[in-house]
């Protein structure tokens, strides 16, 4: 059988751009795919499962999670008991879920040494950073997944790398998603120190995954169409403005803020960069791209499904992007929830109800 090429999905801002809505998408189209999470517990992707919004900040996000092998990557940090409670409350039996020997268990130790030196970056404090620097100094009491008895019992500890490559050879679909956003990589951020504590390119994804290159097909570049940061000393911002704007801007009958799935800090909001998205495309090279909040941008557009159903400006927006990247857009979300999207990519003109039934 012919080795199937894998996709990524990342982020093109500052996080919080709809990585796990997309990955379920792609994932909602495929039969028994193979999901893989990289990052670790500092950030929260959302998905709709059984017609409930779900945050999950170490399960890579499925609308179908019984249908889906679920990966925990070498790269990823893990915090046990937020991944064996999301486990059980998907209700993801222990033959679905694969957790790599060698990524690293966040303990409290790393926890606490965040809340005193990061605080005024903006950090989580999740004790992610921590963990991972850690490792890299080889610290002889670095805790991994191989040495936790909870985990053995909970999943199938084994390395996820050679069951990817065993899958893709065998014809299978596996979508790896990605964690924070382009403008947070700890190489490539142009805002040090205020950055996350991994590379967030589609190459360091597929790198903490243990993928060649050659075996990645298609990236997924997620946008927003009012980029968010973590509330607080989170670094600058360009066109910065208040969700009170968005809600002029939008129609909206109220205003809509958003805060972080993990600290429930109030979000900073910011318009619309192109450049910075010319400058993150440069970067990955993605082959296709899906941006969230056209209702930001007109709340006519609200819960759209059909390219046909969007405002003139949502059209027109649309159309500026890939101008200007050069890459087609794949998918246009028009409220919060997994299904409230138009597809637009051509080639990929499915409705939404097509997809959810897929």
């Amino acid at each position: 059988m012919e080795t199937m090429p894998a996709t990524v999905v990342i982020g093109g801002q500052y996080g919080s751009e709809g990585k796990g809505k997309v990955t379920a998408l792609l994932s909602a189209r495929m039969n028994s795919p193979w999901l893989v999470r990289c990052g670790g517990p500092n950030s929260g992707h959302t998905v709709t499962v059984n017609g409930q919004d779900v945050i999950l900040r170490q399960v890579p996000c499925s609308s179908e999670p019984q249908g889906a092998t679920f990966c925990v990557a070498a790269g990823c940090v893990i915090d046990e008991p937020v991944l064996l409670q999301e486990l059980d409350f998907l209700n993801v039996d222990p033959s679905q879920i694969i957790v790599d020997p060698r990524a690293v268990i966040v303990t409290e130790e790393d926890r606490e040494s965040e809340r005193h030196e990061l605080k005024e970056i903006g950090s989580t404090c999740s004790g992610t950073g921590a963990a991972l620097a850690r490792r890299m100094a080889r610290k002889a009491h670095t805790l991994l997944a191989k040495d936790s008895d909870a985990l053995k019992r909970r999943c199938r500890v084994e390395t996820v790398s050679e069951l990817l490559n065993d899958a893709l050879d065998g014809g299978k679909d596996v979508v790896i998603e990605g964690t924070q956003g382009f403008a947070l990589s700890l190489l490539h951020g142009k805002d040090y120190p205020f950055v996350t504590s991994r590379d967030t390119t589609a190459a360091g994804f597929a790198m903490e995954v243990g993928l060649s290159p050659r075996l990645i097909d298609q990236i997924v570049m997620v946008l927003r169409t009012f980029p968010i940061r973590v509330g607080g000393m989170s670094g600058p911002f360009a066109n910065e403005c208040t969700w009170q704007e968005i809600r002029d801007i939008s129609g909206a009958p109220n205003v809509f803020p958003e805060y972080t799935s993990v600290t429930r800090r109030l979000r900073r909001v910011a318009r619309f960069d192109m450049d910075s998205i010319v400058h993150a495309c440069r970067y990955n090279r993605p082959t296709s791209l899906a941006v969230m909040g056209l209702d930001r941008i007109d709340y006519a557009n609200s819960g759209a499904h059909e390219y046909s159903d969007l405002t003139p400006t949502a059209q027109a927006f649309l159309k500026r992007l890939e101008i200007s990247t050069g890459v087609s857009v794949q998918f246009a979300g028009t409220g919060f929830g997994t299904f409230d999207v138009v597809p637009v990519r051509r080639g990929a003109q499915m409705k939404a109800r097509e997809i959810c039934n897929a």
